[in-house]
């Protein structure tokens, strides 16, 4: 239903009004037909009483409807004012038009129809942005019917206030109160607000950026070329200038303000441990560590790199199993892990990542039959998978794969170590 306010004024009748003779010239008023594009505002238009000298009053009947004016001897304009129409069904009003005959009092009904105002509940600010830290917003909500939330417990660190339900539209205050975001990703929440008994229902949404900055990004970089023998790096920082002066270092602008995108130091130097704490880059996109010589494993929680595409690792001296979460990373496109010491079976999960381009597992230790899902993966364009322990019988996804004859399973696929290898490829 569309927001239409119409407000028809029709004059039934003034005959009781009139002087029954051929002059006519009793009190009359001239009323007027207005249309509106909201039922939700006040509005007032004129009226032209004609008075020929005889007294006349004018009585609303009804309080939504009022006049400036209510009596007089004389012709002359008056406001008639109808309030704003915060119900949800359409309301007719009445105003009693009188004039004073033989000492009577007479007189006829005046109707206003007045359309009604749909179901809602509106908020402004729709939507929220806040920064990481704990704080307080208010924002202004209107409804005309009572509501409830529906899904608040959902956010336990969110404290909404309620306004108080009323069948009134209103404009009040939400007290919207949130807690600290000690986590780098952002987070954001979806509050339902329900009109009682319909389907009808308006979302709020609060969005918190994550812990993470340019600062905390910075930070994170210096601890790296600290513990991975930075003064020794081929590719060397001068940690007096900014760090986007850092060679291999790429910043973008992002919902969290300017982050780290990309980090390239391949073939720099970089020894010791793997450093776990890369994955609090949370805008990381790219990530070229490949030809040094870290140690250690491929951290478990590296999904929380959620938004990286290119992931090359290939030539250190990497242990362990290849982490099942990395199958979580989705928007992964290149994933190059090979020529380091990887062992275990490969993950079942990697078969989730249907944006995969190109896989390098080769020259590493891994065991056990490949996963069918991988020869599933409809992008897959490049696959290396040469030179492990893997055995058994390489699963028929493979060489059903449209670019099965892109991969060159003969080079690239069957040949493993010796005494290894499939029963069905060569």
């Amino acid at each position: 239903m569309k927001n239409i306010l119409f407000i028809a004024i029709m004059l039934l009748a003034l005959t009781a009004c009139k002087k029954k003779d051929k002059n006519n010239n009793y009190p009359h008023a001239d009323w007027v037909t207005a249309k509106y594009e909201k039922s939700s505002l006040k509005q007032t238009f004129n009226v032209n009483i004609t008075s020929y000298g005889v007294s006349w009053k004018i009585e609303p009947l009804d309080e939504w409807c009022s006049v400036n004016k209510t009596e007089g001897d004389v012709s002359e304009v008056i406001a008639l004012t109808i309030e704003a129409n915060t119900l949800t069904e359409a309301r007719v009003g009445k105003v009693a038009v009188l004039c004073t005959i033989d000492g009577a009092i007479k007189g006829d009904t005046l109707y206003v129809t007045q359309a009604s105002e749909p179901w809602a509940v509106h908020f402004s600010p729709s939507l929220l942005e806040v920064s990481p830290d704990a704080g307080h917003d208010v924002v202004e909500i209107s409804f005309n019917r009572p509501y409830k939330i529906e899904n608040l417990a959902d956010y336990p660190w969110l404290k909404i206030t309620e306004a108080p339900s009323t069948y009134l539209m209103e404009t009040r205050t939400l007290s919207v109160e949130y807690d600290r975001n000690t986590a780098v990703e952002f987070r954001r929440a979806d509050v339902r607000f329900a009109i009682l008994d319909t389907t009808i229902t308006s979302v709020f949404t609060l969005y918190q950026f994550g812990n993470g900055s340019r600062q905390s990004d910075s930070l994170t970089l210096v601890k790296l070329y600290n513990d991975c023998d930075g003064s020794r790096w081929t590719t060397q920082w001068d940690m007096s200038l900014p760090m986007d002066k850092w060679k291999g270092v790429t910043l973008e602008t992002t919902p969290a303000g300017i982050r780290v995108t990309s980090l390239d130091l391949t073939g720099a130097g970089l020894s010791g441990t793997f450093p776990a704490y890369v994955c609090d880059l949370s805008y990381l996109r790219n990530l070229w560590l490949g030809d040094n010589s870290l140690t250690g494993q491929i951290p478990a929680d590296i999904d929380r790199l959620q938004m990286m595409q290119y992931l090359y690792l290939y030539g250190n001296k990497l242990t362990g199993q290849i982490p099942a979460s990395i199958g979580n990373m989705t928007s992964l496109m290149r994933l190059h892990l090979y020529s380091n010491e990887l062992t275990g079976q490969i993950p079942e999960s990697i078969g989730n990542l249907k944006n995969l381009m190109a896989l390098g597992l080769l020259d590493n230790d891994l065991t056990g039959t490949p996963p069918a899902s991988i020869g599933s993966l409809p992008r897959l364009k490049e696959l290396f998978l040469s030179g492990n322990r893997l055995t058994g019988t390489l699963p028929e996804t493979y060489s059903q794969n449209e670019n099965y004859l892109n991969w060159e399973a003969s080079v690239n696929i069957c040949p493993q170590q010796e005494g290894y290898g499939f029963d069905n490829c060569k």
